[in-house]
C-alpha cells in the first residue's frame, strides 16, 4: 500500500470514528453508567426509533390538548406535527422507559391528564413504573404517584445563579413542597446538582446535561453519575433524521 493510500484510509477512517461517535451514546465519560443515560427530546417517530437502538430511557415533551383530548408531542413554540402519545407509544415494541415533560400540567388539568394517559397506556399495556411525569407544578402529582407513577418535581431554573438570600428562599419552598410528597424526586439541569446533593442528599434526582464535555467537564460528571441517587441523566442525541 502506498503511502497516499493510507493516508487516505486514516483519514476514512477517522471520518467514520467521528461519525459513529456523534451518534452513538457510548463515550468514555458513561463508561459504567449506560443503564442512567436517556436520550434528551425525542419527539418523533424517526428520532424515537433511532434512540431505542442505543438507550434504555427516552424523554419527550408532551402538551395536552383539552379541546382534542390529545397528548401532543411537542415542545412548544416548535410547531407542532400533531403526533399524539398514542401514536408515539405505537411505534414501541419494547418498553424502554419514559420521561414525560408535560408542559402544561398543572393542578386544575391533572385530573383529566391522569384520565388520558392511563387510557393511552392501558391499550398499549404499558407499566405506570416504567413512566416519569415531570412539572414545574408539583401539587398536580399526589394523583399520579398515588397511580404508580413515576414522579418528580422540576426545580424552578437556574438555583446556582441565585443569591445566598435568594437560594435560600427557593430551598425552603423546595423542602415544604418535599415535606409534603415524601415520594416525589427531583430534576434539574446537572449545573444545579451540586445543590440538590447539598441540601436533598436523600432525595432521588434526575438530570440533564445536553452541553458538550468540554462545558461540563469529565470529572464532573464522573462524580455525578457515581452518585447512587443520581437515577437518570438526559443527554443531547441527534438522530441522523427527526430532530425538532
Amino acid at each position: 500500500m502506498t503511502r497516499s493510500k493510507k493516508y487516505t484510509l486514516v483519514f476514512l477512517l477517522f471520518i467514520v470514528s467521528v461519525f459513529l461517535y456523534k451518534y452513538s451514546p457510548y463515550r468514555f465519560e458513561f463508561i459504567g453508567y449506560y443503564h442512567k443515560i436517556w436520550a434528551h427530546r425525542v419527539d418523533s417517530k424517526e428520532k424515537l426509533k433511532a434512540a431505542l437502538l442505543f438507550y434504555d430511557g427516552v424523554e419527550l415533551d408532551l402538551v395536552f390538548k383539552a379541546n382534542e383530548n390529545v397528548l401532543d408531542v411537542n415542545h412548544p413554540p416548535t410547531k407542532s406535527i400533531n403526533l399524539s402519545f398514542e401514536n408515539y407509544l405505537s411505534e414501541i415494541e419494547n418498553e424502554p422507559y419514559l420521561w414525560l415533560d408535560i408542559k402544561n400540567l398543572t393542578l386544575e388539568n391533572s385530573e383529566i391528564i391522569l384520565l388520558k394517559l392511563i387510557s393511552v397506556l392501558k391499550k398499549h399495556n404499558y407499566s405506570f413504573k416504567k413512566i416519569l411525569i415531570e412539572t414545574r407544578y408539583p401539587e398536580a402529582l399526589p394523583i399520579f404517584t398515588k397511580k404508580g407513577f413515576i414522579t418528580s418535581y422540576y426545580l424552578p431554573f437556574g438555583l446556582h445563579t441565585k443569591t445566598a438570600s435568594g437560594l435560600k428562599i427557593e430551598i425552603n419552598k423546595i423542602k415544604s413542597v418535599l415535606k409534603n410528597q415524601p415520594e416525589i424526586g427531583i430534576s434539574s439541569s446537572y449545573k444545579d446538582y451540586s445543590i440538590m446533593k447539598k441540601h436533598f442528599p436523600d432525595k432521588n434526582k434526575y438530570l440533564w446535561m445536553i452541553s458538550s464535555i468540554t462545558e461540563r467537564g469529565f470529572t464532573k460528571t464522573r462524580s455525578i453519575l457515581k452518585d447512587e441517587k443520581v437515577k437518570v441523566v438526559l443527554v443531547h442525541y441527534k438522530a441522523p433524521s427527526g430532530n425538532r
